[in-house]
Protein backbone atom coordinates (compact mmCIF):
# COMPACT_ATOMS: atom_id res chain seq x y z
CA UNK A 1 0.00 0.00 0.00
CA UNK A 2 2.89 2.75 1.06
CA UNK A 3 4.68 1.57 -2.62
CA UNK A 4 1.30 1.91 -4.34
CA UNK A 5 0.88 5.53 -2.79
CA UNK A 6 4.11 6.50 -3.43
CA UNK A 7 3.75 5.90 -7.24
CA UNK A 8 0.30 7.78 -7.51
CA UNK A 9 1.89 11.10 -5.42
CA UNK A 10 5.00 10.99 -7.95
CA UNK A 11 2.48 10.86 -11.18
CA UNK A 12 1.43 14.31 -10.90
CA UNK A 13 4.69 15.89 -10.04
CA UNK A 14 6.27 13.87 -13.57
CA UNK A 15 3.55 15.10 -15.24
CA UNK A 16 4.53 18.53 -14.58
CA UNK A 17 8.58 18.01 -15.24
CA UNK A 18 7.93 18.76 -19.11
CA UNK A 19 6.26 21.93 -18.81
CA UNK A 20 8.19 23.17 -16.03
CA UNK A 21 11.53 22.61 -17.84
CA UNK A 22 10.28 24.81 -20.27
CA UNK A 23 8.95 27.37 -17.93
CA UNK A 24 12.58 27.38 -16.50
CA UNK A 25 14.75 27.09 -19.99
CA UNK A 26 12.61 30.54 -20.90
CA UNK A 27 13.45 32.70 -18.03
CA UNK A 28 17.20 31.30 -18.40
CA UNK A 29 16.42 32.83 -21.70
CA UNK A 30 15.19 36.18 -20.57
CA UNK A 31 18.10 36.57 -17.70
CA UNK A 32 20.88 35.56 -20.51
CA UNK A 33 19.82 38.46 -23.01
CA UNK A 34 18.92 41.01 -20.17
CA UNK A 35 22.37 40.21 -19.20
CA UNK A 36 23.76 41.06 -22.49
CA UNK A 37 22.26 43.53 -23.15
CA UNK A 38 23.00 45.33 -20.01
CA UNK A 39 26.49 44.06 -20.62
CA UNK A 40 26.91 45.55 -23.73
CA UNK A 41 25.46 48.85 -22.95
CA UNK A 42 28.08 48.99 -20.17
CA UNK A 43 30.55 48.57 -22.58
CA UNK A 44 29.42 50.50 -24.57
CA UNK A 45 30.10 53.43 -22.25
CA UNK A 46 33.49 52.19 -21.32
CA UNK A 47 33.92 52.58 -24.90
CA UNK A 48 32.95 56.34 -25.03
CA UNK A 49 35.24 57.39 -21.81
CA UNK A 50 37.97 55.24 -23.95
CA UNK A 51 36.87 57.49 -26.93
CA UNK A 52 37.31 61.06 -25.30
CA UNK A 53 40.31 60.08 -23.33
CA UNK A 54 41.89 59.06 -26.85
CA UNK A 55 40.85 61.94 -28.37
CA UNK A 56 41.84 64.26 -25.80
CA UNK A 57 44.78 62.73 -25.30
CA UNK A 58 45.67 63.11 -29.21
CA UNK A 59 44.84 66.71 -28.87
CA UNK A 60 47.17 67.85 -26.05
CA UNK A 61 49.87 65.71 -27.99
CA UNK A 62 49.78 67.89 -30.95
CA UNK A 63 49.68 70.73 -29.27
CA UNK A 64 52.97 69.48 -27.71
CA UNK A 65 54.38 68.87 -31.47
CA UNK A 66 53.31 72.00 -32.37
CA UNK A 67 54.87 73.36 -29.71
CA UNK A 68 58.12 72.02 -29.86
CA UNK A 69 58.28 72.58 -33.16
CA UNK A 70 57.53 76.03 -33.07
CA UNK A 71 60.28 76.58 -30.30
CA UNK A 72 62.55 75.03 -32.45
CA UNK A 73 61.94 77.13 -35.64
CA UNK A 74 62.40 80.11 -33.89
CA UNK A 75 65.45 79.22 -32.18
CA UNK A 76 67.07 78.06 -35.42
CA UNK A 77 65.15 79.22 -38.67
CA UNK A 78 65.43 76.18 -40.08
CA UNK A 79 62.94 73.95 -42.60
CA UNK A 80 63.40 71.34 -41.03
CA UNK A 81 61.70 72.30 -38.06
CA UNK A 82 58.99 74.35 -40.19
CA UNK A 83 57.76 71.03 -41.74
CA UNK A 84 56.83 69.30 -38.76
CA UNK A 85 54.96 72.67 -37.59
CA UNK A 86 52.84 72.96 -40.87
CA UNK A 87 52.08 69.13 -41.13
CA UNK A 88 51.22 69.04 -37.58
CA UNK A 89 49.38 72.05 -37.29
CA UNK A 90 46.80 70.54 -39.72
CA UNK A 91 46.26 67.64 -37.93
CA UNK A 92 45.92 69.89 -34.90
CA UNK A 93 42.92 72.01 -36.51
CA UNK A 94 41.26 68.30 -36.97
CA UNK A 95 41.77 67.26 -33.89
CA UNK A 96 40.24 70.74 -32.67
CA UNK A 97 37.31 69.51 -34.95
CA UNK A 98 37.36 66.13 -33.23
CA UNK A 99 36.94 67.91 -30.03
CA UNK A 100 33.98 69.76 -30.81
CA UNK A 101 32.42 66.61 -32.85
CA UNK A 102 32.54 64.82 -29.84
CA UNK A 103 31.26 67.60 -27.45
CA UNK A 104 28.09 66.94 -29.20
CA UNK A 105 28.40 63.13 -28.38
CA UNK A 106 28.81 63.25 -24.79
CA UNK A 107 26.67 65.86 -23.03
CA UNK A 108 27.77 65.62 -19.79
CA UNK A 109 31.56 67.01 -20.69
CA UNK A 110 30.43 69.30 -23.60
CA UNK A 111 31.38 72.48 -21.40
CA UNK A 112 34.78 71.71 -20.86
CA UNK A 113 35.53 69.87 -24.11
CA UNK A 114 34.12 73.08 -25.93
CA UNK A 115 36.27 74.92 -23.40
CA UNK A 116 39.64 72.68 -24.13
CA UNK A 117 38.88 73.16 -27.93
CA UNK A 118 38.41 76.94 -27.87
CA UNK A 119 42.05 77.11 -25.77
CA UNK A 120 43.46 74.85 -28.07
CA UNK A 121 42.14 77.26 -31.01
CA UNK A 122 43.74 79.85 -29.23
CA UNK A 123 46.80 78.30 -28.97
CA UNK A 124 46.94 77.55 -32.80
CA UNK A 125 46.13 81.25 -33.30
CA UNK A 126 49.10 82.64 -31.13
CA UNK A 127 51.61 80.09 -32.50
CA UNK A 128 50.23 81.20 -35.78
CA UNK A 129 50.44 85.05 -35.28
CA UNK A 130 54.39 84.18 -34.07
CA UNK A 131 55.20 81.92 -36.73
CA UNK A 132 53.83 84.99 -39.47
CA UNK A 133 55.56 87.71 -37.69
CA UNK A 134 58.95 85.45 -37.84
CA UNK A 135 58.03 84.60 -41.27
CA UNK A 136 57.79 88.07 -42.83
CA UNK A 137 61.14 89.28 -40.82
CA UNK A 138 59.66 90.96 -37.76
CA UNK A 139 61.78 88.76 -35.81
CA UNK A 140 61.79 91.20 -32.86
CA UNK A 141 57.86 91.18 -32.15
CA UNK A 142 57.84 87.64 -32.98
CA UNK A 143 60.21 86.95 -30.04
CA UNK A 144 58.43 89.37 -28.01
CA UNK A 145 55.24 87.54 -28.61
CA UNK A 146 56.59 84.29 -27.79
CA UNK A 147 58.69 85.29 -24.91
CA UNK A 148 55.01 86.21 -22.87
CA UNK A 149 53.23 83.67 -20.59
CA UNK A 150 50.48 84.14 -23.22
CA UNK A 151 51.31 80.46 -25.21
CA UNK A 152 52.13 78.68 -21.67
CA UNK A 153 48.72 79.91 -20.36
CA UNK A 154 46.98 78.32 -23.16
CA UNK A 155 48.91 75.00 -22.64
CA UNK A 156 48.29 75.45 -18.58
CA UNK A 157 44.50 75.43 -19.66
CA UNK A 158 44.39 72.78 -21.64
CA UNK A 159 46.31 70.45 -19.96
CA UNK A 160 44.27 71.60 -16.46
CA UNK A 161 40.99 70.82 -18.31
CA UNK A 162 42.31 67.72 -20.02
CA UNK A 163 43.05 66.22 -16.79
CA UNK A 164 39.55 67.07 -15.47
CA UNK A 165 37.99 65.49 -18.34
CA UNK A 166 40.24 62.36 -18.16
CA UNK A 167 39.65 62.23 -14.17
CA UNK A 168 36.00 62.45 -15.06
CA UNK A 169 36.42 60.12 -17.90
CA UNK A 170 38.24 57.38 -16.05
CA UNK A 171 36.06 57.47 -13.24
CA UNK A 172 32.68 57.31 -15.88
CA UNK A 173 35.31 54.15 -16.73
CA UNK A 174 35.78 52.35 -13.73
CA UNK A 175 32.00 53.33 -12.79
CA UNK A 176 30.58 51.36 -16.08
CA UNK A 177 32.75 48.52 -15.55
CA UNK A 178 31.91 48.30 -11.78
CA UNK A 179 28.53 47.98 -12.76
CA UNK A 180 28.89 45.60 -16.02
CA UNK A 181 30.59 43.16 -13.45
CA UNK A 182 27.76 43.34 -11.06
CA UNK A 183 25.38 42.85 -13.52
CA UNK A 184 27.38 39.73 -15.18
CA UNK A 185 27.44 38.86 -11.38
CA UNK A 186 23.71 39.01 -11.13
CA UNK A 187 22.95 37.19 -14.57
CA UNK A 188 25.04 34.54 -13.58
CA UNK A 189 23.24 34.07 -10.48
CA UNK A 190 20.58 33.92 -12.03
CA UNK A 191 21.63 31.43 -14.56
CA UNK A 192 22.66 29.29 -11.95
CA UNK A 193 19.39 29.66 -10.23
CA UNK A 194 17.41 28.76 -12.87
CA UNK A 195 20.09 26.09 -13.58
CA UNK A 196 19.62 24.79 -10.11
CA UNK A 197 15.79 24.30 -10.32
CA UNK A 198 16.47 22.59 -14.00
CA UNK A 199 18.27 20.00 -12.28
CA UNK A 200 16.25 19.95 -9.27
CA UNK A 201 13.04 19.58 -11.12
CA UNK A 202 14.42 17.16 -13.92
CA UNK A 203 17.12 15.16 -11.81
CA UNK A 204 14.94 14.81 -8.53
CA UNK A 205 15.39 11.29 -7.28
CA UNK A 206 17.53 10.48 -4.41
CA UNK A 207 19.96 8.28 -5.81
CA UNK A 208 21.14 11.22 -8.38
CA UNK A 209 21.27 13.11 -5.77
CA UNK A 210 23.78 11.02 -3.69
CA UNK A 211 25.85 10.79 -6.73
CA UNK A 212 25.98 14.74 -7.28
CA UNK A 213 27.73 14.73 -3.67
CA UNK A 214 29.62 12.29 -4.51
CA UNK A 215 30.63 14.50 -7.44
CA UNK A 216 30.46 17.35 -5.59
CA UNK A 217 33.08 16.10 -2.48
CA UNK A 218 35.34 15.18 -5.27
CA UNK A 219 35.53 18.56 -7.21
CA UNK A 220 36.31 20.27 -3.77
CA UNK A 221 38.82 17.64 -2.98
CA UNK A 222 40.21 18.30 -6.51
CA UNK A 223 39.78 22.38 -6.08
CA UNK A 224 41.76 22.27 -2.91
CA UNK A 225 44.16 19.80 -4.42
CA UNK A 226 44.71 22.75 -7.24
CA UNK A 227 44.56 25.38 -4.29
CA UNK A 228 47.67 24.21 -2.77
CA UNK A 229 49.58 23.65 -5.56
CA UNK A 230 48.50 27.59 -6.82
CA UNK A 231 49.89 28.41 -3.17
CA UNK A 232 52.69 26.78 -3.39
CA UNK A 233 53.73 28.10 -6.82
CA UNK A 234 52.85 30.89 -5.74
CA UNK A 235 55.00 31.49 -2.42
CA UNK A 236 57.96 30.43 -4.90
CA UNK A 237 57.54 32.86 -7.13
CA UNK A 238 56.90 35.54 -4.25
CA UNK A 239 60.43 34.49 -2.90
CA UNK A 240 61.65 34.47 -6.79
CA UNK A 241 60.53 38.37 -6.85
CA UNK A 242 61.94 39.05 -3.76
CA UNK A 243 65.54 37.74 -4.22
CA UNK A 244 65.14 39.12 -7.42
CA UNK A 245 64.59 42.60 -5.85
CA UNK A 246 67.26 42.47 -3.52
CA UNK A 247 69.54 41.50 -6.75
CA UNK A 248 68.32 44.99 -8.36
CA UNK A 249 68.67 46.90 -5.55
CA UNK A 250 72.47 45.54 -4.72
CA UNK A 251 72.85 45.88 -8.24
CA UNK A 252 71.69 49.64 -8.43
CA UNK A 253 73.59 50.19 -5.19
CA UNK A 254 76.55 48.90 -6.81
CA UNK A 255 75.98 51.41 -9.57
CA UNK A 256 75.88 54.21 -7.29
CA UNK A 257 78.73 53.59 -5.46
CA UNK A 258 80.48 53.18 -8.87
CA UNK A 259 79.14 56.71 -10.32
CA UNK A 260 80.59 58.02 -6.89
CA UNK A 261 83.51 57.03 -6.91
CA UNK A 262 84.49 57.59 -10.20
CA UNK A 263 82.45 61.04 -9.51
CA UNK A 264 85.34 61.22 -7.13
CA UNK A 265 88.41 60.50 -8.62
CA UNK A 266 87.67 62.21 -11.93
CA UNK A 267 85.56 65.39 -11.69
CA UNK A 268 86.91 66.08 -8.12
CA UNK A 269 90.75 65.99 -9.34
CA UNK A 270 89.71 68.03 -12.49
CA UNK A 271 88.10 70.58 -10.19
CA UNK A 272 90.55 70.49 -7.45
CA UNK A 273 93.28 71.47 -10.19
CA UNK A 274 91.40 73.98 -11.62
CA UNK A 275 91.54 75.76 -8.68
CA UNK A 276 94.94 75.28 -7.62
CA UNK A 277 95.14 76.65 -11.17
CA UNK A 278 93.27 79.69 -10.34
CA UNK A 279 95.08 80.23 -7.05
CA UNK A 280 98.48 80.58 -8.93
CA UNK A 281 97.42 82.74 -11.23
CA UNK A 282 95.77 84.87 -8.76
CA UNK A 283 99.31 85.06 -7.11
CA UNK A 284 101.33 86.35 -10.46
CA UNK A 285 98.01 88.36 -10.91
CA UNK A 286 98.94 90.70 -8.34
CA UNK A 287 98.96 94.12 -10.80
CA UNK A 288 96.06 92.87 -12.70
CA UNK A 289 92.94 95.09 -13.23
CA UNK A 290 90.32 95.20 -10.35
CA UNK A 291 87.82 93.94 -13.21
CA UNK A 292 90.66 90.69 -13.74
CA UNK A 293 90.62 90.04 -9.98
CA UNK A 294 87.02 90.57 -9.86
CA UNK A 295 86.77 87.61 -12.37
CA UNK A 296 89.08 85.38 -10.46
CA UNK A 297 87.41 85.69 -7.63
CA UNK A 298 84.29 84.93 -9.64
CA UNK A 299 85.87 81.78 -11.09
CA UNK A 300 87.29 80.94 -7.49
CA UNK A 301 83.69 80.38 -6.27
CA UNK A 302 82.38 78.85 -8.81
CA UNK A 303 84.51 76.46 -8.63
CA UNK A 304 83.88 76.13 -4.91
CA UNK A 305 80.05 75.70 -5.61
CA UNK A 306 81.30 72.82 -8.22
CA UNK A 307 83.03 70.94 -5.89
CA UNK A 308 80.16 71.36 -2.75
CA UNK A 309 77.56 70.12 -5.61
CA UNK A 310 79.78 67.09 -6.58
CA UNK A 311 80.27 66.40 -3.26
CA UNK A 312 76.41 66.61 -2.75
CA UNK A 313 75.67 64.96 -5.66
CA UNK A 314 78.08 61.88 -4.31
CA UNK A 315 76.30 61.84 -1.05
CA UNK A 316 73.37 61.27 -2.77
CA UNK A 317 74.50 58.56 -4.95
CA UNK A 318 76.70 56.81 -2.22
CA UNK A 319 76.61 58.41 1.51
CA UNK A 320 80.19 57.48 2.46
CA UNK A 321 79.09 58.94 6.13
CA UNK A 322 77.27 55.73 6.63
CA UNK A 323 80.31 53.71 6.36
CA UNK A 324 82.30 56.29 8.29
CA UNK A 325 80.34 57.84 10.42
CA UNK A 326 77.12 55.70 11.25
CA UNK A 327 73.87 55.58 10.93
CA UNK A 328 72.73 58.39 13.13
CA UNK A 329 75.29 60.83 11.95
CA UNK A 330 74.55 60.54 8.56
CA UNK A 331 71.14 60.62 9.29
CA UNK A 332 71.74 63.94 11.51
CA UNK A 333 73.73 65.47 8.38
CA UNK A 334 71.10 64.86 5.73
CA UNK A 335 68.12 66.48 7.70
CA UNK A 336 70.22 69.45 8.42
CA UNK A 337 71.40 69.47 4.63
CA UNK A 338 67.28 69.11 3.23
CA UNK A 339 66.43 71.76 5.81
CA UNK A 340 68.89 74.19 4.49
CA UNK A 341 67.94 73.41 0.76
CA UNK A 342 64.46 73.33 1.10
CA UNK A 343 63.91 75.93 4.25
CA UNK A 344 61.68 73.81 6.68
CA UNK A 345 62.41 73.17 9.68
CA UNK A 346 63.16 69.28 10.85
CA UNK A 347 63.34 68.43 14.39
CA UNK A 348 65.22 64.64 15.05
CA UNK A 349 65.05 62.29 17.71
CA UNK A 350 67.71 59.97 16.27
CA UNK A 351 68.93 57.14 18.49
CA UNK A 352 72.53 55.29 17.71
CA UNK A 353 71.60 52.20 16.68
CA UNK A 354 74.16 49.44 15.36
CA UNK A 355 72.76 48.05 12.13
CA UNK A 356 73.72 45.67 9.18
CA UNK A 357 75.11 48.09 6.49
CA UNK A 358 72.03 46.37 4.11
CA UNK A 359 69.67 47.53 6.74
CA UNK A 360 70.92 50.74 7.59
CA UNK A 361 71.39 51.60 4.04
CA UNK A 362 67.49 50.94 3.55
CA UNK A 363 66.72 52.99 6.13
CA UNK A 364 69.23 55.94 4.73
CA UNK A 365 66.67 55.40 1.57
CA UNK A 366 63.80 55.73 3.35
CA UNK A 367 64.25 58.96 4.84
CA UNK A 368 66.10 60.43 2.13
CA UNK A 369 63.27 59.77 0.06
CA UNK A 370 60.47 60.71 2.35
CA UNK A 371 62.49 64.15 2.48
CA UNK A 372 62.01 64.32 -1.35
CA UNK A 373 58.08 63.99 -1.73
CA UNK A 374 57.75 66.21 1.50
CA UNK A 375 59.92 68.76 -0.57
CA UNK A 376 58.38 67.98 -4.04
CA UNK A 377 54.35 67.61 -2.78
CA UNK A 378 54.03 68.54 0.72
CA UNK A 379 54.09 72.08 1.23
CA UNK A 380 55.08 71.19 4.82
CA UNK A 381 56.74 73.47 7.85
CA UNK A 382 57.73 71.68 10.16
CA UNK A 383 59.40 67.80 9.89
CA UNK A 384 59.65 65.53 12.69
CA UNK A 385 62.41 62.24 12.01
CA UNK A 386 62.88 59.55 14.53
CA UNK A 387 65.05 56.90 14.84
CA UNK A 388 64.39 54.09 17.90
CA UNK A 389 65.80 50.97 19.46
CA UNK A 390 63.00 48.89 20.47
CA UNK A 391 64.10 45.63 21.37
CA UNK A 392 64.91 43.92 18.80
CA UNK A 393 63.31 46.08 16.31
CA UNK A 394 64.20 49.62 14.57
CA UNK A 395 61.14 51.72 14.00
CA UNK A 396 61.87 54.50 12.16
CA UNK A 397 59.45 57.26 11.55
CA UNK A 398 59.17 60.73 9.19
CA UNK A 399 56.03 62.90 9.94
CA UNK A 400 55.10 66.11 8.19
CA UNK A 401 52.43 68.70 9.06
CA UNK A 402 51.92 69.31 5.07
CA UNK A 403 49.04 69.11 2.99
CA UNK A 404 48.46 65.58 3.06
CA UNK A 405 46.29 62.63 0.55
CA UNK A 406 44.08 59.95 0.62
CA UNK A 407 46.11 56.52 0.07
CA UNK A 408 43.55 55.29 -1.16
CA UNK A 409 43.84 57.26 -4.04
CA UNK A 410 47.14 56.74 -5.02
CA UNK A 411 48.40 57.33 -8.76
CA UNK A 412 49.32 53.97 -10.56
CA UNK A 413 53.31 54.28 -10.77
CA UNK A 414 54.02 55.88 -7.72
CA UNK A 415 57.16 54.12 -7.80
CA UNK A 416 58.88 55.97 -4.80
CA UNK A 417 56.75 54.91 -2.26
CA UNK A 418 56.36 51.08 -3.90
CA UNK A 419 60.40 51.28 -3.86
CA UNK A 420 60.18 52.33 0.00
CA UNK A 421 57.98 49.50 0.57
CA UNK A 422 59.90 46.87 -0.78
CA UNK A 423 62.90 48.28 0.14
CA UNK A 424 62.14 47.54 3.77
CA UNK A 425 60.43 43.83 3.20
CA UNK A 426 63.16 42.68 1.51
CA UNK A 427 64.89 43.67 4.98
CA UNK A 428 61.93 41.73 6.75
CA UNK A 429 60.65 44.89 7.65
CA UNK A 430 57.14 46.45 7.17
CA UNK A 431 56.23 50.31 5.99
CA UNK A 432 53.02 51.70 7.16
CA UNK A 433 52.12 54.82 5.79
CA UNK A 434 49.34 57.22 7.55
CA UNK A 435 47.53 60.39 6.15
CA UNK A 436 44.46 61.99 5.05
CA UNK A 437 44.25 65.49 3.28
CA UNK A 438 45.25 68.47 5.28
CA UNK A 439 46.15 66.76 8.18
CA UNK A 440 49.84 65.80 6.98
CA UNK A 441 51.68 62.18 6.19
CA UNK A 442 53.28 59.90 8.37
CA UNK A 443 55.91 57.33 6.73
CA UNK A 444 56.90 54.47 9.31
CA UNK A 445 58.80 51.14 9.11
CA UNK A 446 59.57 48.61 11.47
CA UNK A 447 62.60 46.14 10.90
CA UNK A 448 64.98 43.95 12.78
CA UNK A 449 68.52 45.55 14.02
Amino acid sequence: MRSVTRGLTSIPFASLIGPLAVALALLVLLVNEMGVHSVASYNAERENALETRNVVGRLRRLLLVVESSQRGYLLTGRTAYRQPYDSTLDDLNGAIADVRALADRRPAQRDTLLKVADVAASKVSETQEVVRLFDTGDRSNAMALFMTDIGRDYMEQVTHQADEINLIEAQAFDAAGRQRDRMQVWARLGLAAMVALCLAAVFAMQRLSRDRERERVQHLLALQAERDKLETEVDRRTHELVDLAKHLQSVREDERHRLARELHDELGGLLTAAKLDVARMRKRLVEATPEVNERILHLTKTLDEGIALKRRIIEDLHPSSLNNLGLQRTLEILCVEFAQRSEIAVHTEIDDVQMAPDRALAIYRLVQEALTNIAKYASAHDVHVTLRREGDQVRVQVKDDGLGFDPAHIRQGAHGLAGMRFRVRSCQGELTLHSSPGEGTTVQATMPV
